[in-house]
């Protein structure tokens, strides 16, 4: 679980840098960062939290 929410987090980083430098808006870069990290499994659901403590 640790494992990815940190890979989330560092795919929401990374995507943030790309998105800014590409649309030469910081604004747009932390909003599409945050989007992209939320693909990746930034804020997982509290049941699906749950779920992974039993595995």
């Amino acid at each position: 679980m640790k494992n990815r929410r940190v890979f989330a987090f560092s795919m929401a980083v990374l995507w943030g840098i790309v998105f800014a430098n590409a649309l030469n808006d910081v604004t747009i870069g932390i909003c599409m960062g945050l989007l992209m990290g939320m693909a990746f499994g930034l804020f997982d659901h509290s049941n699906d939290a749950e779920n992974d403590k039993g595995a």
